[in-house]
């Protein structure tokens, strides 16, 4: 259900790809952020941060049915998300440092669906399949858009607690070409030993 209601909205915007065009510089901008690469951590993620992880797969794009290809290495979460709720003294992370998923890892993530990839030899396979450029050779935009979505990967980002550990705050985004993907900021508290969602802070599709 989540899926096809992602589609649906990508196809409203590939439509629009003439009116978006502008929008490449700064999507080219942030992509050249996220593929500066710091230090990887080998320390594995606590229970807690797994725990986050699948709250927000599972309420987002992740349906258990659909293959799911998760980038091996989180993203750094930007100082901006220390703005979604300014009550919060959130404790900002190292953004110079970074953490991979592993195998194991995956059970706890909620699907046997996902499946861990290379995000830069990703992102080649997004280019080569980006939606807008199928259309270009021919295809129809629903096959070219099932296509982009085929060949998406979707990236995780540190997590930052709170004090108390009672309160996170996560990125996550889903890119399947240069105008194709969606994503956002999130805000949980955990509640009687379980990890919700307590407010979105951003979301953003193209």
């Amino acid at each position: 259900m989540q899926n096809s209601v992602i589609r649906s909205v990508s196809y409203l915007f590939v439509l629009s790809l003439p009116l978006l065009a502008c929008s490449l510089p700064s999507t080219a901008v942030a992509q050249k952020e996220l593929r500066q690469a710091p230090e990887i951590s080998d320390q594995p993620f606590s229970s807690d941060e797994l725990a986050i992880y699948h709250e927000v797969l599972n309420g987002w794009l992740d349906d258990g049915k659909h293959s799911v290809r998760l980038s091996v290495v989180t993203v750094p979460l930007k100082a901006e998300a220390s703005q979604c709720d300014k009550e919060i003294p959130f404790i900002k992370g190292n953004p110079n440092l970074l953490h991979r998923f592993r195998e194991e890892d995956l059970s706890k993530l909620g699907s046997t669906q996902i499946h861990l990839v290379d995000p830069d030899a990703q992102h080649k396979e997004i280019e080569k399949n980006d939606p807008g450029k199928s259309i270009r050779e021919g295809k129809s935009i629903e096959e070219a858009v099932n296509n982009g979505f085929a060949h998406g990967m979707v990236t995780l980002s540190e997590i930052w607690f709170d004090e108390k550990h009672e309160k996170a705050v996560v990125w996550y985004g889903f890119r399947c070409g240069g105008l194709c993907g969606n994503g956002g900021t999130v805000i949980l508290e955990k509640k009687q030993g379980k990890w919700v969602r307590r407010k979105p802070c951003s979301f953003w599709i193209s």
